[in-house]
C-alpha cells in the first residue's frame, strides 16, 4: 500500500463524534462515534458509545465494544443508566433498543425484540423514566415474507405503504403499545409532564410526501388512545421540541412551505383554541440547523455565515466560532444563570473532538482524542476570502486551504507563491462549508492538502448560513448565479496570490458536480484569461429535465429550482431548463471548438455510484457518451452497490487516489512537504 493510501485509510478510519448528551447532573458527557457518513471499513457499519467527565481533559472512555452499530445514546432521567439503538443481535439485519448501566463491567439488556428487522428511527425516555417512546415500521407479515421469497412481491403504487409508527415500551414489563394512525410518523417529543407527546406525520412514507403534501402536527396522550390534530405545516419540518412552557418548537423552511430557502425556528401552541404556527427566530439572515431544550430554555444550533453558533431564541449567542459545529448539547445552570456546553468541532488541522465549556468562560476542555493519529500532522491553513459577485449584488464567502509546505514553513507566510489549486464545489445547493477537518468530499480536501495542492471552496449563492434571501438565489434556474460566483471566487483567489491561474482544476459533487460540468462546457468564457485544465464530476447532473424523470426528489427540487418548470408542465418548445444542462450545451461548444481550433472542454474524471437514486447513474453514462463521441479525454468510474453517498471504504480510498492522480496529470505536482502521514 502506498503512503497516500495509508494516509487515506487513516483519514477514513477517524471516528466522528455525534449525538452528544449531558448527564442529568451535568457531570458527565455521553456521545457516540461513527466513521464519517456512516461508511464501513468491513462488512457492516459500526458505531461506538463513549462516556467522559465534563471538566476533565482526555477523560473519554469507551462504553461499547465498537463491534456493532451502537448509536443514538440517551440518559435515563435518573442518570444511572443509558439507552441506545443497536444491531448487536445480528449486525446489519436486526435492531433493538438496549439499556446499559454506566459502571464498567455491566452488560446491555434489550427492551424491544432483538429479532426485529425494521430500523428504529428515534426514541426518547419519558420524563419519569418508566417508558420509552420510539418510532419504527411494522415488521413484514408472514404473507409478505412468503411473496418476497417466491418472487410474487409485486409493487403497486399506493398499496401497502410501510408507515413508521409511534410506539411506547414499558421498561418494567417490556410490553409495547402502538399508536393506531394511518399516517407516517416523522418525529415526536414528550411533553414536560410526560402525559402527552407531540408528533409530526405525513400522509405516506414516500420521500417526497412531506415536501409536497406537508406535515401534520398532533398531540397524542401517553396511553396512545387519542390524537388531537393541531395544525398543518405546508412542507417537511424537523427537531420537534416541547419546552417547559406550553409551546412546541420546530425547524422548517423560511418562508413556510418553501424549498431552497432559509431555515428558521417556528412555534405552535397546543392549548390554543385555534392553534397555528409562527416563525419565532432565525432563517432570514442565518439558518437554524439544530434545536434542543434545557430547563425550559430553547438552544438553537445556527449557521451564521462561516460561524457555527449556539444561540437562544432571542438571538443571545452562547457560543460562536468560525469552525464547523458537528454536534452539541447544552445544560442551563439555574444557580448561576449560565450554560454548560458540549460541542463537537474541528478545524483544518484537527479532526473532530468533543469539548466542554461554560458561557462567560473562553476555556475549552477537550474530552476526547479521536484524532490522535494526526496530532503531529499539519495539513494546512484556512484563509477566509470574500469577493463580490460578478453582478455586484452579493458578497461571496470562500475558504482557501493552503497546504503546509517546505516553502511556507521557511517563510512563515500562508503561501510563498500561487499554488496549483483544486476548486471544490459543495452540493446541496443549501449547504455551507467553513473551517473544518473537511470530510465533505470523502476526505478529498485533507488528502489534496497532503499532496501539496491548494483547495478553494466557494460558498456560492444558494448556500446555507445566510438565510432565505441568499439561499433563494438558486430559484429561477440552476447554474446561473452559482456558476458566476464560482468563477468570481476563483478569480479572487488568483488576484490575491493564492491560486496559480495556469494550474486549476474544477471539481464538485451532486449539485457541485452540475456546476463542475457547467464550468467545463463554459471553460474560459468568463473573459479573465484562464481556463480549468481538467474537471472532476462526482454524482453530477448533466441534464436537469432527465433528472425530473428519474431522481427520487425530482418533484421537489426540479420545479423549485426552475420556478415550476418540469417536463410534464412545460410547453413542447420551452427549452429554458437547458441553460443548466451541460449536455444541451455540448454540441454548440464542440462546434465552436472545431471552428476556432481551441480546446474548451477539459479532460474529465466522472465518478458515480451505480445505485444512486438522488442523481441516477444515467447522468454519468450520458456525459460519458458525449465525451466519447467527440474523442475527448475522460475517465468514467462507476462504483457498484453505491448510492448517492458511498458506504464501502475501499471505494472512498480508490476515489481519492484517482482524484490525486488526475491532479498530478493535469496540473503537475503539488508543493513539497515533509509532513509525516
Amino acid at each position: 500500500m502506498s503512503d497516500g493510501e495509508q494516509l487515506l485509510r487513516k483519514l477514513c478510519n477517524l471516528e466522528i463524534p455525534s449525538t452528544i448528551k449531558f448527564s442529568p447532573d451535568r457531570q458527565k458527557v455521553l456521545y457516540s462515534t461513527q466513521l464519517y457518513w456512516g461508511h464501513y471499513a468491513s462488512k457492516h457499519a459500526v458505531s461506538t458509545i463513549w462516556l467522559a467527565s465534563t471538566k476533565q481533559p482526555s477523560s473519554s472512555r469507551q462504553l461499547t465494544s465498537g463491534s456493532f452499530k451502537d448509536y443514538a445514546p440517551a440518559w435515563h432521567p435518573n442518570g444511572e443508566s443509558i439507552a441506545f439503538i443497536s444491531d448487536r443481535a445480528k449486525p446489519g439485519e436486526q435492531r433493538a433498543i438496549y439499556t446499559l448501566r454506566t459502571q464498567e463491567g455491566c452488560a446491555a439488556e434489550s427492551v424491544t425484540p432483538t429479532e426485529n428487522a425494521q430500523p428504529i428511527t428515534a426514541f426518547a425516555f419519558s420524563p419519569d423514566g418508566q417508558l420509552i417512546a420510539f418510532t419504527s415500521s411494522d415488521e413484514k407479515t408472514a404473507e409478505q415474507q412468503r411473496r418476497e421469497k417466491d418472487g410474487e412481491d409485486v409493487q403497486v403504487w399506493g398499496e401497502e405503504w410501510t408507515h413508521t409508527r409511534l410506539r411506547i415500551v414499558d421498561l418494567q414489563s417490556k410490553r409495547t403499545r402502538t399508536l393506531s394512525l394511518d399516517r407516517h410518523v416523522t418525529g415526536f417529543c414528550w411533553s414536560p409532564d410526560g402525559k402527552r407527546l407531540g408528533i409530526v406525520s405525513a400522509k405516506t412514507p414516500h420521500i417526497e410526501e412531506a415536501f409536497l403534501g406537508g406535515s401534520a402536527i398532533s398531540i397524542v396522550d401517553a396511553s396512545l388512545t387519542t390524537v388531537q390534530d393541531l395544525c398543518h405545516f405546508p412542507s417537511e419540518l424537523s427537531h420537534l421540541t416541547w419546552a417547559s412552557g406550553s409551546k412546541l418548537h420546530f425547524i422548517a423552511g423560511v418562508p413556510a412551505g418553501s424549498q431552497l430557502c432559509g431555515r428558521g425556528v417556528y412555534a405552535t401552541e397546543p392549548n390554543s383554541p385555534s392553534p397555528g404556527y409562527e416563525r419565532v427566530a432565525f432563517g432570514v439572515n442565518d439558518d437554524a440547523t439544530g434545536l434542543m431544550q434545557t430547563n425550559g430554555q430553547i438552544v438553537v444550533k445556527v449557521e451564521h455565515r462561516l460561524e457555527g453558533r449556539l444561540s437562544l431564541l432571542d438571538d443571545t449567542v452562547l457560543y460562536t466560532k468560525k469552525e464547523e459545529l458537528e454536534a452539541f448539547d447544552a445544560a442551563y445552570l439555574t444557580d448561576s444563570g449560565k450554560f454548560v456546553l458540549a460541542v463537537a468541532t474541528s478545524n483544518v488541522n484537527h479532526p473532530t473532538e468533543v469539548f466542554t465549556t461554560t458561557t462567560g468562560d473562553d476555556a475549552m476542555v477537550q474530552l476526547s482524542n479521536h484524532g490522535s493519529t494526526f496530532k503531529d500532522h499539519e495539513f494546512g491553513t484556512c484563509s477566509f476570502l470574500q469577493s463580490m459577485s460578478t453582478d455586484g449584488k452579493a458578497e461571496i464567502d470562500s475558504l482557501y486551504l493552503t497546504p503546509i509546505t517546505d516553502a511556507n514553513k521557511r517563510n512563515g507566510v500562508a503561501t510563498a507563491k500561487p499554488l496549483p489549486t483544486v476548486v471544490l464545489i459543495h452540493g446541496g445547493p443549501a449547504t455551507r462549508l467553513t473551517n473544518a477537518f473537511n470530510t465533505y468530499y470523502y476526505y478529498f480536501a485533507p488528502y489534496l492538502l497532503s499532496l501539496g495542492y491548494g483547495v478553494l471552496i466557494p460558498n456560492y449563492r444558494g448556500s446555507s448560513g445566510r438565510g432565505n434571501h441568499f439561499a433563494s438565489w438558486t430559484i429561477g434556474g440552476a447554474g446561473i448565479h452559482e456558476y458566476s460566483d464560482v468563477i468570481a471566487a476563483t478569480q479572487n483567489a488568483i488576484v490575491q496570490g493564492y491560486a496559480d491561474k495556469d494550474k486549476l482544476i474544477i471539481g464538485g459533487y451532486s449539485h457541485g458536480g452540475l456546476l463542475s460540468l457547467l464550468c467545463s462546457v463554459r471553460n474560459g468564457s468568463h473573459g479573465y484569461g484562464w481556463k480549468f485544465k481538467a474537471s472532476i464530476a462526482g454524482a453530477s447532473i448533466c441534464d436537469v429535465d432527465a433528472m425530473a424523470l428519474t431522481s427520487d426528489l425530482a418533484s421537489v427540487y426540479m420545479p423549485t429550482i426552475h420556478e415550476g418548470r418540469i417536463v410534464w408542465k412545460m410547453a413542447q418548445d420551452d427549452t429554458r431548463n437547458r441553460a443548466a444542462s451541460a449536455l444541451w450545451l455540448f454540441h454548440d461548444v464542440m462546434e465552436r471548438s472545431k471552428q476556432t481550433g481551441e480546446t474548451i472542454i477539459p479532460p474529465m474524471l466522472i465518478i458515480h455510484g451505480a445505485n444512486d437514486e438522488r442523481v441516477p447513474v444515467s447522468q454519468a453514462w450520458a456525459m460519458r457518451r458525449a465525451l466519447e463521441s467527440e474523442g475527448l479525454p475522460f475517465e468514467c468510474v462507476i462504483y457498484p452497490r453505491q448510492g448517492h453517498m458511498f458506504g464501502e471504504q475501499k471505494f472512498w480510498i480508490d476515489m481519492a487516489v484517482r482524484v490525486g492522480r488526475w491532479c498530478h496529470t493535469y496540473i503537475g505536482e503539488g508543493a513539497s512537504s515533509n509532513n509525516e502521514g
